[in-house]
Order: C-alpha cells, then sequence, then structure tokens
C-alpha cells in the first residue's frame, strides 16, 4: 500500500508539474518614449529588493541583455518588471526598451529613425517565432506640447504610430499603455492641456488602449522628470493597468 501511494503521488506531482508547464507563457513588452522613459530616477535611492533582476524577467536596453538597476540612472522599467514578474510568476518576461530624450512624435513615425530602431532592437533580442507583443508602455508627448503646430498634430500621430507598430510586429491584440504627460513648467509647455486632450481621445477611441495617471508622482527640481519615488511609483501604475487588462 505505501508504494502504491508513493507511486500515485509522484503521478499527481507530475501531472502538477506538467500542468504549471503547459500554462506558462512568453509575455514580451515594449518600452519606448522620450526622457521619463529613459528616466532620471538616481539609481541608488531605489530599496535593495529593486537592485537584481528577476529570475523570470530578461531586460533588453540599448541592443542588448541587461540587468535591471544597471546604470546610474532608471526608468519605470524596474518596478514594472518586478510586479510582473511577482503577478505571473510561471511565465517568462522579456522587456524591450528604446527610449529618446526629447523626442517629438513625429520622430516615432513609421519610416522614422526611431521607429526603425526600435523595430531593430526587437529584431536583436527577439528568435523569429517569437509571441506576440504583450503590451507597449509609451510615456511620451511633453516635446509635442511645446508648440501649437506639433500639440494639433498630437492625435492623429499617436494613433497612427499605435496602429503601424502593432500591424509591424504582428501583434494586433497587444495592449497600449500611455502615461499622462503632466510637466509642472507652464510657460515651457503651453500646449499641455492640448496634448492631453489628444491622450484622453486615442484612449477612448483606440482599442486596447490605456491611459494612466501621473498626478502625484514626484519629480525633481525642474518639475518635468520623476524622481526615483516618482519613477517607481510610474512603473507599479503601468504594471497595475497591465495586470489588470492581461490575458
Amino acid at each position: 500500500m505505501k508504494q502504491r501511494f508513493g507511486l500515485g503521488f509522484f503521478f499527481i506531482v507530475c501531472l502538477g508539474l506538467i500542468s504549471v508547464s503547459a500554462q506558462a507563457a512568453e509575455r514580451i513588452y515594449l518600452l519606448a518614449g522620450q526622457s521619463n522613459m529613459m528616466g532620471k530616477g538616481r539609481t541608488h535611492e531605489l530599496p535593495a529588493a529593486y537592485k537584481t533582476t528577476p529570475a523570470n524577467v530578461t531586460f533588453y536596453y540599448q541592443g542588448r541583455p541587461r540587468a535591471l538597476a544597471k546604470f546610474a540612472s532608471f526608468g519605470p522599467e524596474v518596478v514594472f518588471a518586478h510586479e510582473v514578474a511577482r503577478a505571473f510568476p510561471h511565465d517568462q518576461h522579456i522587456i524591450i526598451k528604446l527610449a529618446a530624450t526629447g523626442s517629438s512624435i513625429t520622430q516615432w513615425q513609421p519610416g522614422k529613425g526611431l521607429y526603425k530602431s526600435l523595430l531593430r532592437q526587437m529584431n536583436f533580442s527577439l528568435p523569429e517565432d517569437h509571441a506576440p507583443v504583450t503590451a507597449i508602455l509609451w510615456m511620451q508627448g511633453e516635446s509635442d506640447a511645446r508648440n501649437a503646430a506639433q500639440a494639433n498634430q498630437y492625435a492623429p500621430l499617436l494613433s497612427r504610430f499605435i496602429q503601424a507598430l502593432r500591424q509591424d510586429t504582428d501583434s494586433p491584440n497587444s495592449l497600449f499603455i500611455l502615461g499622462k504627460v503632466n510637466p509642472e513648467v507652464p510657460n515651457a509647455f503651453p500646449m499641455l492641456a492640448k496634448v492631453q486632450a489628444s491622450q484622453r481621445l486615442i484612449q477612448q477611441n483606440t482599442p486596447r488602449t490605456l491611459m494612466i495617471t501621473t498626478d502625484g508622482l514626484s519629480k525633481l527640481q525642474d518639475q518635468l522628470h520623476y524622481d526615483a519615488q516618482g519613477q517607481m511609483e510610474l512603473g507599479r501604475r503601468f504594471a497595475q493597468a497591465y495586470i489588470s487588462h492581461a490575458r
């Protein structure tokens, strides 16, 4: 009887392991935008728990696999990675980030340099038979709030970017999550309200698109860039939005 019980228990455990393996998924995230996606949070201010990379996370930056929190500054990817790794512990999480300080929405259009660089970084980082992109995280728009011509084009150009990126990555159902821009220097960003309205319009009219609030996030003295605490909370809000809508 003891032998039969032992074999039966072993069989059940094996079935459980097979089931967990069958349910595991590869989740791919593209992170793009300008300086608040690049990140100016000071890495030495991160808690020790966030200075390591979870075992089920691979982070690609500047075309190479990197450890999280490797550089002097960090962006939302650090806390985002830890949150999704914890929420989906049996899945593999691949994060690919490309950001450019001061970039405008026109520089991210299909055929332009940053758009092509993002696709190139993705192709460098993934095998040909990779899974579809799970989510695109977008933190950009401050530059376009500096003048009327750019701000007035923001909604149609962002819409074009989303549609093209989903098509070119063969990921029509990817979740697009954008962060609300909120620089607190009114004279430098006179068209901020227009860009924010455009962001809301895109969120309302584009399928599987979410906008997270950035209200209350702490900033550096320039009142434009998020500090370490602000970046940690930004990453957490991106993660919460993704987790609550993930399939």
